[in-house]
C-alpha cells in the first residue's frame, strides 16, 4: 500500500505587507518610513505606512491608458469624433437558434442591431456553426446566401472612419470575388465590396455613375493576410483604405452621403453574398488620425483571441 505524505500547515500567520516596499525619507539625518493617517468609517484614525505601487499594477495602469476605446468619442484637434455604432464578436450574440445560427447581434455601442428573420439566411457562430458564443466570430456562408440587416439605416456624411475585421474566404481557391460587406436593400448601386470587377480590389459605390475603384495588377485581389482589419476612411475628397494598419489605397472620392442597412449583401440581390467571417464592425463620424493606430491594434488584438 502506497504511503501518502501529509504536509503540515504552518501555524505562523503570513503578513502580506512584508512583501511590499515601504517609502522612506531622511528626517534630521535619520532614515524613517513615511506614514499617513488612515481614517476609518467610524471616524477613528490609525498610522499606516506608505508603500511603493507594485510594478505589475503600474504595468496594468499603463496598458489601460494605452488601450483605445471604440465606444467613446475621440478628441482630435479640439474637435470630437463620435462613434456611430460598434459590433464586437466577443460581446456575444443575443439571440441564437438551436443550430448555432445568429438571429440577433446587439451593438456594444448605440441602440442598433444586426438581425436576420429568415432562418435560412442566418450566419453561424464560427465556421459551419462549430464556434462558441462570445468566443467565435459570425460566419456568413455564400452557399446559404447569409446576410444581416441593421434595424436602423446608417448614413455616413462628410468625413468618416469605418473598421471591419474580416476573414474573406474565396469559394474557389485564390479567386477573391464578391466579398460584399455593406449594402443598401433598396439600392444595388450603393455598396462597399471587394472583387466586383476584374483587375480591381475595393469598390465604394454611391450610385451607378459614381463609384470609387481601386486598381490592382492581377486579375483578382489577393489579401495581404488571411484575416484582415480593413480601415475605410474619407477625408474631404480623398478615400483611404488600410489593411492591418498599413495603407494600401488612396483614391479621389465623391463627398456625397453613403448609406447602408445590411451586411453581406448588395441591394436585394440574393446571390452572390459575402463568404467569410466577421469579427468586428464599427463606424465613426470623422476622419481619425491621432488615435487611429491604437484603435486598429485594439481591434486586431481582440480578434486574435477568437476561437473557431
Amino acid at each position: 500500500m502506497r504511503r501518502v505524505k501529509k504536509v503540515k500547515k504552518s501555524s505562523l500567520s503570513f503578513n502580506k505587507e512584508l512583501l511590499k516596499d515601504k517609502v522612506y525619507a531622511t528626517i534630521d539625518g535619520v532614515l524613517q518610513p513615511i506614514v499617513y493617517d488612515k481614517r476609518f468609517i467610524d471616524s477613528t484614525t490609525a498610522k499606516e505606512n506608505v508603500f511603493l505601487t507594485p510594478e505589475k499594477r503600474l504595468a496594468r495602469r499603463k496598458n489601460a491608458k494605452n488601450k483605445a476605446s471604440l465606444t467613446v468619442p475621440q478628441i482630435q484637434d479640439n474637435s470630437v469624433i463620435n462613434p456611430i455604432f460598434t459590433f464586437e464578436y466577443n460581446k456575444g450574440f443575443v439571440e441564437v437558434t438551436s443550430g448555432n445560427n445568429i438571429k440577433t447581434w446587439l451593438a456594444s455601442f448605440s441602440k442598433n442591431q444586426l438581425s436576420q428573420s429568415d432562418e435560412a439566411h442566418r450566419p453561424d457562430i464560427g465556421l459551419d456553426g462549430r464556434g462558441v458564443n462570445g468566443f467565435s466570430p459570425a460566419y456568413f456562408s455564400a452557399n446559404n446566401k447569409d446576410y444581416m440587416t441593421f434595424n436602423n439605416s446608417i448614413t455616413l456624411s462628410g468625413d468618416f472612419t469605418v473598421f471591419l475585421y474580416v476573414e474573406p474566404i474565396p469559394e474557389v481557391a485564390n479567386v477573391h470575388t464578391n466579398h460584399r460587406f455593406l449594402g443598401k436593400s433598396d439600392d444595388a448601386d450603393m455598396y462597399f465590396s471587394i472583387g466586383e470587377y476584374p483587375y480591381r480590389s475595393y469598390s465604394l459605390s454611391f450610385s451607378s455613375s459614381s463609384i470609387v475603384l481601386v486598381s490592382i495588377t492581377g486579375l483578382y485581389w489577393r489579401p495581404t493576410e488571411k484575416k484582415l482589419l480593413i480601415t475605410l476612411q474619407r477625408s474631404g475628397s480623398t478615400l483611404y483604405i488600410r489593411e492591418n494598419g498599413v495603407q494600401v489605397a488612396s483614391e479621389t472620392t465623391p463627398t456625397t452621403d453613403f448609406t447602408f442597412n445590411q451586411f453581406g449583401r448588395i441591394g436585394g440581390v440574393t446571390s452572390p453574398t459575402y463568404n467569410g467571417s466577421l469579427y468586428h464592425i464599427s463606424a465613426f463620424d470623422g476622419y481619425i488620425t491621432t488615435e487611429l493606430e491604437k484603435l486598429e491594434q485594439s481591434i486586431i488584438k481582440q480578434a486574435s483571441l477568437a476561437k473557431g
